[in-house]
């Protein structure tokens, strides 16, 4: 399995950019997942979003502690501590830089490349001057540096999903593909700056799980939990699919079993529910 941090700013495309990268993995034949992490939701502000590509069914859920690779639409971003925490040995950091800056800050033992994204999608009319659109150019960059998906896979998935102006998002994805530039020679690198102070978090999963939720048990936070009726039930597997928790798995007959130890009552199964075989009851 494969997994991507993608961070941006808002405006930049970073959301999309994860779900265009799950529908090219899914064209190529794989199994993929995409979710964002939104802070404040507003133009200009950061945004997180992850992705996860794997030839196996991923039962894992919740936010990237260890990405293969972290993709960074906005250079200024690796200011911030925890840009590339976590980062596996030998993992890609693609940045959103210029042609002429030839070294960044990212620590040492991994793999950097950078792609002029802003400029391919200014040439190509995605955005404007000031905030271009850069997911499509650095997802094509992404493709080539680690192969993660075909580039013919992600010019369909954007031709699919991509109301405005596909074409145009097709040839900065082709342009990305052809422009981007590795920099493995760690003389030319910048020194990371200080990290900036970060606000230790009370629960150890906070905001962003640092593990993952197979880990946390959080039956102590619901006050109403699922009932499924097994006898109306249709196998439709919705609320294995959508549970956020792996709090949902399947006996051997394909029905679903409630994990109740990692339920933390959400609700979110009952609403996916298409037959509503699943209802929220109040804890005994």
């Amino acid at each position: 399995m494969q997994e991507v941090r993608f961070l941006g700013r808002g405006g930049q495309g970073a959301v999309i950019a994860a779900e265009l990268l799950a529908q090219a993995a899914f064209l190529d034949g794989k199994i993929p997942q995409s979710f964002p992490f939104f802070g404040v939701e507003r133009r200009g502000a950061p945004v997180t979003a992850y992705a996860r590509v794997s030839s196996e069914p991923i039962e894992v859920r919740g936010s990237i502690a260890t990405p293969d690779a972290v993709v960074v639409l906005d250079r200024g971003l690796l200011r911030f501590a925890g840009a590339t925490d976590g980062l596996r040995e030998n993992g890609w950091v693609l940045v959103n830089a210029p042609a002429s800056v030839q070294a960044f800050a990212a620590p040492a033992g991994i793999r950097l490349a950078s792609v002029d994204a802003a400029r391919i999608a200014v040439d190509h009319h995605l955005g404007s001057p000031t905030l271009p659109i850069v997911n499509t150019a650095i997802l094509g960059a992404l493709a080539r540096v680690t192969g993660i998906v075909s580039l013919d896979a992600l010019e369909r998935a954007i031709a699919a999903a991509v109301p405005r102006k596909p074409q145009e998002n097709r040839a900065a994805a082709r342009a990305g593909f052809e422009e981007v530039r590795p920099l493995t020679d760690p003389r030319s690198r910048l020194p990371l700056p200080p990290p900036r102070p970060r606000r230790e978090l009370p629960l150890p999963e906070g905001p962003l799980a640092l593990r993952s939720s197979e880990e946390i048990l959080t039956a102590s936070w619901r006050s109403l939990r699922p009932q499924i009726d097994l006898s109306r039930c249709t196998r439709c597997n919705f609320c294995w699919k959508y549970c956020p928790d792996v709090a949902i798995t399947l006996d051997a007959e394909g029905y679903p079993k409630l994990e109740e130890e990692h339920c933390k009552g959400c609700g979110i199964c009952a609403e996916v529910c298409p037959p509503k075989t699943i209802a929220m009851v109040a804890e005994a």
